[in-house]
């Protein structure tokens, strides 16, 4: 009896230090995914800014700078870009050169991972862009901001749209409709696989490098906030099911546009149907210089 009790012990502590190791596997992996997924590389295609914009950069409250490019309005609408994950200022160049060929003004800036301050999927980017918006008000040419983002930026589009009514429109890309939705559903594992429990280890260290937990990221449910300023929301055809476009643009209200761009993929939008992005992009914003500010 006495051996069987050792024999059960030993068998107890061989399982649980087995359970402990491997959790801890799953937690470091996870960690360096986050590690990864918070830090990625800033990467630029231009060196100089475009003919016609200007240099210029944003002071964050933490001492960082943005730097960017601006282009002044002739008919007194700016509009903010904001890049996808750890995107530089010239990630949505085709965009700025387009809103200025039209008349429109421009100010597109890095991401705070150009600054040196880790990436948040669009939650603290929504805080670098009040104060991106904030600079473009201060521009004399300007009479109203409108925000077109991508992906995480589009996140952060409609997270500042949401609190703040001074962005009069917003045309979001792609965006996620909830981080949880995002880490633990994109794409689904099977339950207590290893990708499964991969994903809750990032989902549970993610919250903590963020300092909230992912479920309380929902730009699904700030959609409905922006409301009566109207938005524009761009999915491409195969990303539809997993960003839940439908859903979002139900969640949406009035005044609202969804455009599901055929064989389009994430980021693929002007490239499978350009003529009719910038033919939607134009007259969706052309409506903001026919009213008053």
């Amino acid at each position: 009896m006495k051996l069987s009790r050792n024999i059960f012990k030993l068998l107890l502590i061989f399982w649980i230090a087995l359970g402990a190791g491997w959790s801890g596997g799953i937690l470091y992996v996870s960690q360096q995914y986050v590690d990864r997924l918070l830090h990625p590389a800033c990467v630029y295609l231009m060196e100089n800014s475009p003919f016609g914009f200007e240099d210029c950069s944003v002071s964050l409250p933490s001492g960082e700078r943005l730097k960017g490019w601006w282009h002044p309005p002739r008919n007194g609408v700016a509009v903010l870009l904001l890049g996808g994950h750890g995107s530089s200022r010239d990630s949505l160049m085709w965009e700025a050169r387009l809103l200025a060929q039209h008349g429109f003004g421009v100010l597109s800036v890095d991401s705070r991972v150009c600054a040196g301050l880790p990436a948040t999927l669009g939650v603290r980017e929504s805080e670098d862009a009040q104060v991106a918006l904030e600079w473009i008000q201060s521009q004399p040419e300007v009479e109203q901001v409108a925000i077109l983002g991508f992906s995480a930026g589009g996140v952060a589009g409609i997270r500042l749209a949401a609190r703040n009514p001074q962005v009069v429109a917003v045309i979001t890309e792609g965006n996620y409709p909830s981080l949880k939705e995002e880490v633990l559903d994109t794409p689904p594992a099977v339950p207590f696989s290893l990708r499964w429990q991969l994903q809750h280890g990032v989902a549970f260290l993610l919250g903590i490098r963020l300092g909230m937990p992912i479920e309380a990221i929902r730009p699904i449910e700030d959609l409905e906030k922006i409301a009566p300023r109207p938005i524009l929301l761009i999915f491409g055809e195969k990303e539809a099911l997993d960003t839940r476009a439908l859903d979002q643009y139900q969640a949406a209200k009035e005044p609202k546009t969804l455009w599901i761009v055929p064989g389009a993929d994430h980021g693929q939008y002007k490239d499978k149907a350009p003529q009719e992005y910038e033919v939607l992009l134009i007259q969706f914003l052309n409506q903001l210089s026919q009213i008053q500010p």
